[in-house]
C-alpha cells in the first residue's frame, strides 16, 4: 500500500513537472529561441531599435530563427550609433532593421543632433555591407507636440532613405491616425500591442521577401 501511494504521487509529480515545462516553454518561448539564436551565432536579422523593437517577439512573428533582438530599451539614437558596432556589424547580419527616436523627442534632443545620429548609423551600416531597412518613428498617442517633431524626423528619413536606395516601412500607414497611435493598437501612449506587432511583422516579412532574404 505505501508502495502504491508514492507511485501515484511519483506519477503526480512527473505530470505536474512535464505540465509546468511545457507552460514554461510555451510562455517564454521566444526568449528560449532568441538564446539559441544568440548561441547559434551569425544571425540573419538585427532588429535594432528602442523599447517598441525590443517587446516585439521577433522569431515567433517572423516564423524564423535567424533573427536577434537587439533593441535597447529606454535608449536614445546616441546609444544605438555607440553600439551599433558591438549589437549589429559585429554579428555580420544580411539585413538591419532600425527603428528610434521616440526617446530622443521625449527628453527634447534636438532634430539636428537627431537626425544626424540616425545619418551615422545608417552610414555604418551601408558601410559594412549590412542593408538598413528604416521604420518610421511611431507617434505617440494624443500627443500634438511629439507628433509634430515626428513628422520632421520622418520627413528627413523618407528623404535619405529615398537618396540612398533604402526602405522604409511606414507604420503610421496602419496603426495611426490624425491624432496619434490608435488605442486600438496601442498597450498605453507609447507601446504597441500584439495586434500592431502582427502588422508590423507582416510589413517586415513582405520586405524580406522583396529582398530575396
Amino acid at each position: 500500500m505505501k508502495i502504491k501511494r508514492l507511485l501515484t504521487f511519483s506519477l503526480a509529480l512527473n505530470i505536474l513537472l512535464i505540465g509546468a515545462g511545457i507552460i514554461f516553454s510555451y510562455v517564454y518561448r521566444d526568449k528560449i529561441l532568441q538564446r539559441f539564436v544568440s548561441l547559434k551565432g551569425n544571425p540573419t536579422i538585427v532588429m535594432y531599435g528602442n523599447s517598441i523593437t525590443a517587446q516585439g517577439k521577433w522569431v515567433e512573428l517572423l516564423g524564423r530563427t535567424d533573427v536577434v533582438n537587439n533593441a535597447l530599451p529606454g535608449m536614445s539614437t546616441y546609444h544605438f550609433l555607440q553600439l551599433v558596432q558591438t549589437h549589429v556589424i559585429d554579428l555580420h547580419p544580411k539585413i538591419c532593421f532600425v527603428k528610434g527616436g521616440t526617446n530622443d523627442i521625449t527628453v527634447g534632443v534636438s532634430q539636428e543632433k537627431l537626425q544626424a545620429n540616425y545619418r551615422a548609423i545608417l552610414e555604418k551600416l551601408l558601410q559594412n555591407h549590412i542593408v538598413p531597412v528604416v521604420t518610421l518613428t511611431l507617434y505617440e498617442q494624443n500627443d500634438p507636440v511629439s507628433k509634430k517633431e515626428v513628422d520632421e524626423l520622418n520627413h528627413f528619413l523618407v528623404q535619405f532613405c529615398k537618396e540612398h536606395h533604402i526602405t522604409y516601412i511606414d507604420l503610421n500607414a496602419f496603426v495611426s491616425d490624425s491624432t496619434g497611435l490608435k488605442a486600438e493598437y496601442a498597450v498605453d501612449k507609447t507601446h504597441l500591442n500584439e495586434m500592431a506587432y502582427r502588422i508590423w511583422a507582416r510589413e517586415i516579412a513582405a520586405v524580406l521577401k522583396q529582398k530575396g532574404i
